[in-house]
């Protein structure tokens, strides 16, 4: 392949660099060393509690999410929110100078509920709701693509998580341009292929290959 190929591939596709589970502050080192988005599991409220410096902060908002929530569960998801707000306002400045292009913070709900579409869409909408810069982060199984279908055609912003193969992405592209067609929404969307934990599962399980 020649050089100008490359160039070409490098001007259509860009490489951002996003960083994962950050704290505040190396949310703005990371900023400052380039980052343009941020992506948090569904481990971060745990990831945080347990930080040596972050920690003491994730507790005071633990015990706010307490106070505003009925039980476990919700305390759990307020809690979530109120962690991920706190980056999104971090990278906030980078998304208001290119809208719908940088500074996003992807947010995934439990996955307990990930067989459900209607939570996921619930959680989604909350999640969309604490800044513009948000990205609902969804797995794209059978119950995720249910769940964006609504949401895309809603203008959200989509991670499609968990995708191990082409197809999978396939499917979500396919939907997604459907959607559009239909609801003339065209969110700003991403594909996270990681296909290492599933390279690791075939290297543990031989007869999974066969």
């Amino acid at each position: 392949m020649t050089e100008g190929y490359f160039h070409r591939v490098e001007k259509l596709t860009p490489t951002v660099f996003w960083v994962n589970n950050p704290t505040r502050e190396e949310a703005k080192l990371a900023i400052a060393a380039g980052a343009l988005g941020c992506t948090c599991n569904p481990s971060y409220c745990q990831k945080m509690i347990d930080h040596p410096t972050e920690g003491p902060y994730a507790l005071n908002l633990l015990d706010q999410a307490i106070r505003e929530s009925k039980d476990d569960s919700e305390a759990e998801a307020v809690l979530q929110r109120l962690l991920v707000k706190g980056i999104a306002d971090i990278f906030r400045p980078l998304y208001d100078a290119k809208p719908r292009q940088n500074g996003y913070v992807s947010i995934q709900g439990d996955p307990i509920h990930e067989h459900d579409p209607r939570v996921i869409i619930h959680e989604g909408r909350l999640h969309r709701a604490m800044a513009p810069n948000v990205c609902i982060k969804i797995p794209c199984t059978a119950a995720g693509l249910t769940a964006m279908e609504t949401l895309i055609a809603e203008d959200t912003p989509i991670n499609a998580t968990e995708v191990f193969g082409v197809g999978q992405a396939i499917s979500f592209c396919e939907l997604h341009e459907q959607v559009r067609a239909r609801s003339g929404k065209k969110p700003t969307v991403y594909l996270s292929h990681i296909a290492g934990i599933y390279d690791q599962y075939l290297q543990h399980d031989p007869k999974a290959v066969t």
